[in-house]
């Protein structure tokens, strides 16, 4: 998810200087000097190694790749794809404030398009895709793959596979077997679900750079097909259709929880907060990954949770409520779609998580993937989302 490519207007407050950054300024350093010394046909060279170095690119890839146990199926190509193949995929900020300071000042000109739901015109459903193209629409090749976290040394227990990158423990088994139950309010005049997208202008492969403003081609329209199907199940739905990540990319974050915030003052009923995104997966060679499953025979992206912790340092005692809520939904999607969900990724930052027990990142598809894909699987997980909280 690299940030799209605007001038910032509003600076930073200042909060120290990372240690983290230290040997990422030395490699840089580095790589200056043999281009000045030995030019471009030696930096190339070093890049390539680098690339081609398992350890070095598995220290560097953001851990919601899915790193390791990818599974190919695709049909012409069986076989493991290496994960040396891949450095670079979707990036999600280290530093989240936990107050409103550092936001940028458009923050407070962020309106809540929210609906209890009405169809809009602007609810497309997506076109035809059964023949899926093998290239982006900036040319870029595609692969698919299926992670499912059966291999690669995933920990895990009944099917349910959990990526730490926090640092903490937990207990799946317990949470398992006394899972956090969330049930739906009695009116949908008092919505549950809260639905919104932090990086609103993530699209599919029919967008250049993988990226739109229109509500009709990024995750926004993928958002507006789970709050249908929630609520022909009678489940209130609030739906922020805010290109959160417009003019500001690198305060999304800052931004999304003033207007969570906002709407549990408004609507104190809602219980579960859902931040959907699609995932990103680009390989040095440009090859870009799309990760696939079926729903009832038809193709489908896969999907996965991304669950935030208070190891960043953060204010979120009550993490491992919001895993409950995640690994037992979970558990309840593989139960019927065997290959739909990725393993959850368990992060150090908060993630804007703390709003309720039932907050979470979803990850629907990556940039290669079809829309078709994408609304297919969010039917599917709408479903089961409806009987958990039936």
């Amino acid at each position: 998810m690299a940030p799209m490519a605007r001038k910032r207007t509003h600076k930073r407050k200042k909060s120290g200087f990372p240690l983290w950054s230290i040997p990422c300024l030395l490699m840089a350093g580095s790589l200056l000097t043999i281009d000045r010394l030995g030019g471009s046909a030696r930096l190339n060279e070093a890049l390539s190694r680098l690339a081609g170095n398992a350890d070095f690119v598995q220290a560097a890839l953001s851990s919601e790749a899915g790193a390791l146990g990818w599974e190919s199926v695709t049909a012409h190509e069986p076989g493991e794809v290496s994960i040396s193949a891949v450095v670079s995929a979707q990036q999600l900020p280290d530093q989240l404030t936990e107050t409103d300071e550092g936001s940028d000042t458009d923050a407070q000109t962020a309106l809540m398009f929210e609906s209890r739901f009405t169809p809009p015109a602007s609810v497309q459903q997506a076109a035809d895709t059964t023949e899926a193209p093998s290239k982006t629409a900036d040319g870029a090749p595609i692969r698919q793959l299926t992670i499912t976290g059966r291999s690669g040394g995933y920990p895990g227990r009944d099917g349910i596979y959990i990526q730490n990158a926090s640092g903490l423990s937990y207990d799946l088994q317990a949470m398992l077997a006394d899972p956090v139950k969330l049930t739906k309010n009695a009116s949908a005049d008092q919505p549950t679900v809260m639905i919104l997208h932090t990086h609103a202008s993530e699209a599919y492969v029919d967008q250049k750079g993988g990226r739109s403003e229109d509500p009709a081609h990024n995750v926004v329209a993928v958002g507006d097909v789970l709050t249908e199907v929630l609520q022909q199940q009678g489940i209130g739905v609030v739906h922020c259709r805010t290109i959160i990540d417009s003019p500001s990319y690198n305060q999304s974050y800052n931004r999304a929880m003033r207007i969570i915030d906002a709407q549990l003052k408004k609507t104190p009923s809602l219980k579960v907060v859902i931040d959907l995104h699609r995932d990103s997966m680009i390989t040095s060679s440009g090859m870009e990954y799309k990760v696939v499953s079926e729903v009832d025979g038809q193709p489908s992206a896969q999907m996965m949770f991304v669950m935030g912790t208070n190891a960043g340092g953060l204010n979120h005692p009550n993490w491992r409520k919001n895993l409950n809520f995640a690994v037992n939904l979970q558990k309840r999607i593989l139960a019927d779609y065997p290959t739909l969900m990725r393993p959850v990724n368990l992060r150090k930052q908060r993630f804007n998580e703390q709003a309720t027990p039932g907050s979470m990142i979803l990850e629907c598809g990556t940039s290669a993937n079809t829309m078709q894909e994408a609304q297919t699987a969010i039917r599917a997980f709408g479903k089961k989302l409806a009987e958990a909280l039936a």
